[in-house]
């Protein structure tokens, strides 16, 4: 009988042949890919209580005088513009992560820069309630100060970042900082359905003013992404190799890493703590076009607000009237593949 790591190394062989043979064009792939999230967003503003068929969305969202034109621009509409950031944002950030550390089981949640975005928000929401706009940046304080406790805890004696470290320290600062929200949410349990919303990630309730405060961090955050894609792509050498060819290796991990912090705070937010995006996404787009982050980034961009769209329109339709955290359904679909991740590279 084969030993179940060589009966995983000779699939993979042959899903590799397979995809070189039959799978397209990266260009074409990339349009599927784009394809792909316009049609989740055309399901999305189709679904909900008030039903409409995709070929009464033109007129829907054009005539005042339509029964779901409301419904359209002041419900779901913010909803579905809300998930596309809070989606692109996590998985260019889970994309920088990996390339940080070199192991494509990292990401926003497991390095626990979600968790300290998290803390900061709750701190944000019980000392300046009145002042929405302050929570993204109480958010972005708190992711900041979660990769700099991750990246000083990983700095060496010898001044290097060494990517086992830091994922280890992501690990154990995740633990530390959940049981802080934790305790936080616990102390004020009068607060309990905001914070529980909050905890658990849902997209429940929010407006064109929740996009207005994800915009900026997003669309910041995967401009830097993007202008630092030569770095990233250097990161996938060891250390000695990229230094070798100009890369300050250092600043490029902590560079990324705050990128990825900026990110990560903008989409908690507006959806509070939601997960596994960031891993799902850029292993998934990896697959499809490779490592190169000239396309993984734009890519993992897509295919993450894509991925949280329907996410976010199973939990409103699949139990309806009552609405699932859209959080809580992603966790579902990456616990396992994290799961699976980790076998596969034990094995």
């Amino acid at each position: 009988m084969r030993h179940p790591g060589a009966l995983l190394a000779l699939w993979r062989a042959r899903y590799d042949l397979w995809r070189v043979r039959r799978l397209p064009d990266a260009r074409v792939r990339a349009a599927l890919v784009g394809a792909g999230v316009g049609a989740s967003v055309l399901v999305a503003a189709g679904l909900g209580a008030v039903g409409v068929p995709w070929r009464e969305l033109p007129q829907a969202l054009g005539d005042v005088t339509h029964p779901a034109h409301v419904v359209l621009w002041q419900i779901r509409l913010p909803r579905i513009v809300a998930g596309m950031l809070v989606g692109a944002s996590l998985a260019t950030a889970g994309a920088l992560l990996q390339a940080v550390v070199r192991n494509p089981l990292a990401d926003p949640a497991i390095m626990g820069i979600t968790a300290g975005a998290g803390l900061g928000g709750l701190i944000g929401i019980l000392l300046l309630p009145e002042y929405r706009y302050a929570l993204p940046a109480c958010a972005f304080l708190g992711g900041l100060g979660a990769t700099t406790v991750v990246l000083g805890v990983a700095w060496t004696g010898r001044g290097l970042m060494v990517p086992l470290r830091i994922m280890l320290s992501g690990v154990a600062v995740q633990a530390l900082l959940f049981s802080a929200v934790a305790l936080l949410t616990y102390a004020f349990a009068d607060r309990a359905p905001a914070f529980v919303a909050f905890t658990i990630g849902s997209l429940a309730g929010v407006g064109w003013r929740d996009v207005g405060l994800a915009l900026g961090p997003t669309l910041a955050g995967v401009a830097l992404a993007l202008a630092g894609t030569r770095g990233l792509n250097l990161l996938l050498l060891d250390d000695a190799s990229a230094a070798g060819i100009g890369l300050h290796v250092e600043r490029a991990r902590l560079g990324a890493a705050c990128v990825a912090a900026l990110l990560a705070a903008g989409a908690v937010s507006v959806a509070g703590l939601v997960g596994f995006v960031g891993l799902v996404v850029p292993n998934a787009v990896r697959l499809l076009v490779g490592p190169d982050h000239r396309v993984l980034l734009p890519l993992a961009a897509l295919g993450g607000a894509g991925l949280v769209v329907v996410a976010d329109s199973a939990a409103r339709t699949v139990a309806a009237p009552l609405e699932l955290p859209v959080g809580a359904l992603l966790a579902m679909i990456g616990g396992p593949y994290f799961l699976f991740e980790l076998w596969r590279r034990v094995v």
